[in-house]
């Protein structure tokens, strides 16, 4: 969603306090360490390896993503991406630990980073506000180019690859999809009309997972 249009969404969600779904954000939970929401089904359980470690409950989700104003300006643009995610990784290792499922030297590096991190008394929060007071530093700006700016994606288009959307047929639906999809789903994904070799498919590494009702 572009900034404008998340906002709103996130005014809606607060005003209807949902029995039903639940919104996990920075600004909700102070040990939150990503820098895109996510929306949970409350009474029921995704949990993966760093679940244990953080202080809020992961149900099954919807990713949402949120597209920032970038620097037109390419060099400008370089270091603010560059500045956002170091950002990004400072607040995953201000909050978790990594397990076995990351290389040693990664592993290493990482968990060092936590003992440290904490040893100065950098917390998440701190991390949060940082990155968020960057995400939205163009925010009255028209920028011509837009960014979601978290992990791993990290792409930056022009407006116009995204506006006006175009409506599309799926299933027994119209759904709006970007102006140029094509060019946003390549720059994305490279070759998405391909399906990618086994050893290259990766997911969630899910330890525990309860569908409560549903």
């Amino acid at each position: 969603m572009f900034r404008d249009d998340y906002e709103k969404f996130m005014k809606i969600m607060e005003s209807r306090n949902s029995e039903k779904y639940e919104i996990l954000e920075t600004r909700y939970q102070n040990d939150y360490f990503l820098l895109f929401a996510k929306m949970s089904l409350k009474n029921t359980i995704f949990g993966e390896y760093w679940t244990n470690q953080v202080g809020f409950n992961l149900g099954i989700f919807v990713d949402i993503f949120v597209l920032d104003n970038v620097p037109d300006n390419k060099i400008k643009r370089f270091f603010f991406k560059k500045h956002s995610f170091l950002l990004d990784k400072l607040l995953t290792m201000s909050a978790i630990k990594l397990d076995n499922n990351y290389s040693m030297s990664v592993r290493l590096i990482s968990n060092a980073m936590h003992f440290i991190l904490k040893k100065l008394g950098l917390t998440t929060n701190y991390f949060q506000k940082k990155a968020n007071k960057l995400f939205r530093k163009y925010d009255d700006i028209e920028t011509e180019y837009v960014s979601d700016l978290t992990e791993p994606s990290q792409f930056i288009v022009k407006r116009s690859h995204l506006n006006p959307p175009k409506k599309v047929k799926f299933e027994d639906i119209e759904a709006k999809v970007p102006n140029d999809y094509d060019y946003v789903l390549r720059l994305i994904y490279g070759d998405y009309m391909q399906i990618p070799p086994e050893e290259e498919r990766i997911t969630h590494i899910i330890e525990n997972l309860d569908f409560g009702n549903y």
